[in-house]
């Protein structure tokens, strides 16, 4: 990248970071509260060497074949309702870009600790790292596979000329849940048991009486589970799976007819080393398709992967060694993680392995200010299709309330 073009970008963010100040948290009374935050992400190179063989016509100019700029990635708002009288709490939350729609609509009762009934829409099963909450990630990204296990498990379709296959499920779906913990000093667990829909967000079954975007199925559902057990509030081992099954299900052009038929696996470990700032991760997992798309029999998609992150907090050491304290409420953190996922389509023996190493900091200025910068190394084994570089350095900076 040309040095003014390096200049320029960091200006951008600069203005960005000065701009964005902090927001208070608005909690009308004991029974409402509001939230909500914005990621403006800033690209500095991306490499896109798939493109660079493009010419422009007349001219015969080649493509540019690397990526600089400013998005827009995540607007989120949502709400909290309580009735603590009854034991009813109402959680609603919303997406503003690229599209509006709803994430979070979420019913529950908990009369109990160990005991709560949700009815709605929210999140499923998967690993921890899908189950946080995006403005809380520690990386910019998710791994693929936390991502893959979500969309795979719904109704995402493998093949391109599927009309599932841009099926986005926001890693949530419409459903019941029971969830609860009991935590000890010394021992503790939480569980979370779902049925579903099975199709992802904002998308149902319905016939005549209220059409939606499938309309007949036969009374079967996703089954989705995870439980965790915590030991002394710094290990936490976590197991989820889920089963989801529908056959013969009509498109609401009521000419299509499908199977949904998917399964999968998976399991994490979180660890907080005390007075260190360290936070340690593993997780993995993976699943199949045997939706039977194209006919033949054979499972359409095998997928698997796994990844292992390392944050540190380096103000608990600075304090020790300064032996004062610093700014309460803020943090800088140094991290890095490896992931790796592989497919396989229609048992075909072609391997198709993707790789990512990313490496980075973040800044953390209480619940209100984040900034994250990552590099990210990317590599894809494809025995098909040629092995491009798509490195990426780029930032994200949070506005929160």
């Amino acid at each position: 990248m040309r040095r003014s073009a390096r200049i320029a970008c960091a200006g951008a963010f600069a203005t960005l970071l000065l701009a964005a100040a902090p927001a208070r948290a608005y909690k009308f009374n004991e029974y409402v509260e509001a939230y909500g935050y914005a990621q403006v992400w800033l690209t500095v190179f991306e490499q896109m060497q798939k493109e660079a063989g493009l010419v422009q016509h007349p001219s015969g100019e080649l493509a540019a074949d690397v990526v600089s700029g400013l998005s827009l990635s995540r607007v989120r708002a949502g709400a909290r309702l309580t009735l603590p009288d009854w034991d009813l709490s109402l959680h609603a939350q919303v997406k503003f870009d690229h599209d509006v729609a709803l994430l979070d609509a979420d019913v529950a009762w908990t009369p109990l600790a160990f005991f709560g009934l949700h009815v709605g829409q929210f999140k499923v099963p998967g690993t921890c790292e899908a189950l946080t909450e995006d403005r809380a990630l520690d990386f910019i990204l998710r791994s693929d596979i936390s991502t893959n296990i979500a969309d795979y498990s719904l109704s995402k379709a493998a093949y391109t000329d599927s009309l599932l296959y841009g099926s986005s499920s926001n890693l949530r779906d419409i459903g019941i849940a029971v969830k609860g913990e009991q935590l000890g000093r010394w021992l503790g667990g939480r569980y979370f048991l779902m049925v579903g829909n099975g199709l992802g967000a904002n998308m149902a079954f319905g016939g005549l009486t209220h059409k939606e975007y499938w309309v007949t199925n036969k009374g079967q559902f996703y089954w989705g589970g995870r439980v965790e057990l915590v030991v002394a509030q710094v290990a936490t081992l976590g197991l989820f799976g889920s089963y989801n099954r529908h056959d013969n299900i009509v498109f609401n052009s009521e000419r299509a007819v499908y199977d949904i038929n998917r399964r999968a696996v998976g399991g994490d470990l979180q660890i907080e080393v005390p007075h260190t700032g360290l936070r340690l991760m593993a997780l993995g997992g993976g699943g199949q398709i045997r939706d039977d798309y194209t006919g033949s029999g054979k499972i359409d998609l095998r997928y698997s992967g796994w990844a292992v992150s390392a944050v540190w907090n380096i103000f608990p050491v600075l304090e020790k060694v300064l032996g004062r304290s610093l700014p309460w409420g803020h943090a800088v953190e140094l991290v890095a993680r490896y992931d790796t996922s592989t497919g396989e389509m229609g048992e075909s023996g072609n391997l198709v392995r993707v790789h990512h190493a990313t490496f980075g900091a973040n800044y953390l200025a209480g619940e209100h200010l984040k900034v994250q910068l990552n590099y990210v190394v990317r590599r894809t084994e494809d025995p098909v299709n040629p092995q491009l570089a798509n490195d990426i350095l780029f930032a994200n900076l949070q506005a929160a309330f």
